[in-house]
């Protein structure tokens, strides 16, 4: 029988037991970072928002003039441009974290937005739990800032296989058809001829 008291004497064996431990750990690949250490703790919604409130300090400091969105198809009007903001941290695998291993959600052909800004963060080697993997030839850098426009991008969706497309069917896969996409290969992002870096925008 579920007693109250062996519900309590359960919850209290979860306290030091390891696969509970494990199950509710956080990445704390980042504590060292002073400005992403809580970054994994949050929500999807909270870490969308902190990607672009750093963005728009980024785009500030640079003397652009920002200003808030028109409406919820993109994020920030930069020189009058509708821009859509994309933050991913390197992604951790075990303690480790991998440089130039970026995750970008939900990017939509559909959505009103002129360009779409990829912000890349990798972590500090100074930390010792950096890992470069054998293939990876792109030289270190901590803030890698891409973008891409609007046009460049539906062009490439309409006249791009989807096997070699580097965004892939978020949700319900090819056959779903959803206008929701995920791109986790940054490198063949960064390699398309209509994704620069930040100092062409």
């Amino acid at each position: 029988m579920l007693t109250d008291k062996l519900i309590s004497e359960v919850s209290g064996d979860l306290v030091t037991d390891p696969d509970w431990i494990k199950l509710n750990r956080h990445n704390n690949n980042w504590k060292q970072d002073a400005v992403w250490s809580s970054y994994h703790k949050l929500g999807n919604k909270q870490k969308g928002t902190n990607g672009e409130f750093y963005v728009h300090r980024l785009f500030e400091a640079g003397g652009y003039d920002v200003q808030p969105p028109a409406h919820t198809d993109h994020d920030k009007i930069v020189n009058g441009l509708k821009v859509e903001i994309k933050t991913s941290l390197a992604v951790s695998e075990g303690d480790t974290i991998v440089k130039d291993k970026f995750i970008f959600n939900h990017i939509a052909v559909g959505k009103d937005w002129d360009r779409l800004l990829f912000c890349c963060v990798n972590p500090d080697p100074e930390w010792g739990n950096m890992k470069v993997r054998r293939n990876d030839k792109l030289p270190y850098k901590k803030v890698r800032l891409h973008y891409m426009d609007k046009s460049d991008f539906v062009e490439y969706m309409n006249n791009t296989e989807y096997k070699d497309n580097v965004f892939k069917y978020q949700q319900s896969g090819e056959k779903g058809g959803n206008d929701d996409f995920i791109c986790t290969n940054f490198s063949a992002l960064a390699a398309l001829p209509f994704v620069k870096e930040i100092s062409n925008w």
